[in-house]
């Protein structure tokens, strides 16, 4: 489908009071467009899902998960969904715009971050996560691209949307939604091996991740790799980082609260 329709599609989907005004930067196979409404109305981000994805979508049971996603993510650090629905042949969601940049963006612009700004963020992340995961919601996609950074706050964008679609999919394609939404690096590895719904290991191994990138500027070249060999740390964030980017699910920790409890202990959780 070419841009002119599928803007078209999408303008008819989302109603007459909302105009597709721009295409923004993709998150993976996702397209993402900008859509502006009434001024009383924040911008809305709305992301395509891949055509192979969204075809084997239910669409009416994808917009009760995303209603009941909504409902239960109401935190200063989490940006809900606001809806979804199908635009011709492809399947979207989408939450207010936010005004600011994203993680990646910052990473790609700058490299590793000061360490002081490290630690806000991650505790930022950690403080969002823990909300979702007190609901038993994981994340699930949890990249730089979904962090995103704002003059007053980290947010944290898509949490549970990998889920939602999964539940939206027949039984037998379910499984392998993560491996086709999800970026490979920040899968734990039993996940990225074996498919199947996320959990809050599996966010605080990509956690782990974010957590090396914020501090080197790359990826991990290996799972479990020492950050404390490539950067001076406190010992308590190595740590955390550690358990985050063990390859043992049961060695993490359990779920966001509990690596927000060490970043408190450590007396960073008040900088």
């Amino acid at each position: 489908m070419r841009v002119s329709e599928l803007r078209g599609a999408l303008e008819g989907a989302l109603g007459p009071i909302y105009r597709v005004e721009r295409e923004v930067r993709p998150v993976g196979e996702c397209r993402l467009f900008v859509a502006v409404g009434p001024p009383a109305d924040p911008e809305l981000l709305v992301k395509v899902l891949p055509a192979e994805v969204s075809l084997a979508v239910d669409g009416a049971v994808f917009e009760r998960e995303l209603l009941l996603l909504g409902d239960r993510l109401g935190h200063a650090q989490l940006v809900p969904p606001r809806g979804g629905g199908r635009a011709g042949a492809f399947v979207f969601h989408t939450r207010r715009f936010v005004d600011g940049t994203t993680l990646r963006a910052w990473l790609l612009n700058n490299g590793e971050m000061p360490l002081r700004r490290v630690i806000e963020v991650l505790r930022d992340v950690l403080l969002a996560l823990a909300h979702a995961h007190r609901g038993s919601i994981a994340h699930g996609d949890l990249r730089p691209e979904n962090v995103l950074l704002t003059k007053a706050r980290v947010l944290v964008a898509d949490t549970g949307i990998v889920d939602a679609v999964g539940r939206a999919l027949p039984k037998d394609l379910a499984g392998s939604v993560g491996i086709a939404l999800c970026a490979p690096a920040y899968l734990a590895p039993e996940r990225r091996k074996d498919g199947g719904a996320a959990g809050p290991r599996d966010d605080m191994f990509a956690v782990g991740v974010l957590l090396h990138e914020m501090l080197t500027g790359e990826l991990p070249a290996v799972v479990g790799e020492a950050l404390d060999e490539v950067r001076s740390l406190p010992p308590w964030l190595a740590e955390l980082a550690r358990r985050c980017l063990t390859a043992e699910p049961a060695a993490r920790w359990p779920d966001a609260a509990a690596a927000l409890d060490a970043v408190g202990r450590s007396g960073a959780g008040t900088m």
